[in-house]
């Protein structure tokens, strides 16, 4: 049980179903959230641009500062909602970081293509595909950070309630959001 501001005993709701999440409850709770969302986040990051090991340690940070919340007996809503914007927080620091101490180096900059093949593509093939894939990452990036971020989200399977928590603005903003970041990414990448 956590305790409300009034100090009464309030269940913790995780994915709608209430848990207790103090003491021993939390690693368990912690490990089956893992098990539901790792994959998918650490997708996310990848599509964010991170490069795999940087990936693997901000999702590691972000599972343990789950885990310290739920042995604290924070409650927690939407628990992948939370997690992305910790991971948002966590990669916005990186960021400042690598940005002061000049750490980035460009090659890591350069690395976009993701492993995505499991076979191997005629030559024809990888020529149609990456034409596909510069079109889409030109139209990405032609977005709006938040327009990016949105998309990036909704990809992963966000709902937009879940993306407004994130982001701290109403549904409607995010739904208007993605539409226009839609039209606009289906507008470049036909062009």
């Amino acid at each position: 049980m956590v305790r409300a501001n009034n100090g009464t005993a309030v269940p913790l709701v995780l994915d709608a179903e209430p848990i207790a999440g103090t003491g021993d409850d939390a690693a368990q709770i912690a490990a089956r959230l893992y098990a539901q969302h790792a994959a998918s986040l650490h997708r996310y990051l990848l599509i964010c641009r991170c490069q795999p090991a940087d990936a693997d340690e901000l999702l590691q940070e972000a599972f343990l500062r789950l885990f310290r919340a739920l042995r604290r007996g924070e409650r927690i809503e939407s628990p992948k909602a939370w997690l992305v914007r910790v991971l948002q927080n966590l990669r916005t620091d990186k960021a400042r970081k690598e940005s002061a101490y000049g750490s980035a180096e460009e090659g890591e900059m350069q690395q976009k293509i993701p492993v995505w093949a499991s076979h191997a593509p005629s030559p024809e093939e990888s020529v149609i595909h990456r034409e596909r894939f510069d079109r889409l990452e030109k139209a990405m990036q032609a977005l709006s950070e938040r327009q990016h971020q949105y998309l990036l989200l909704r990809a992963e399977g966000l709902t937009f309630r879940e993306i407004a928590e994130v982001h701290g603005v109403t549904i409607q903003s995010v739904a208007e959001t993605c539409a226009r970041a839609i039209e606009r990414v289906g507008k470049l990448t036909n062009e």
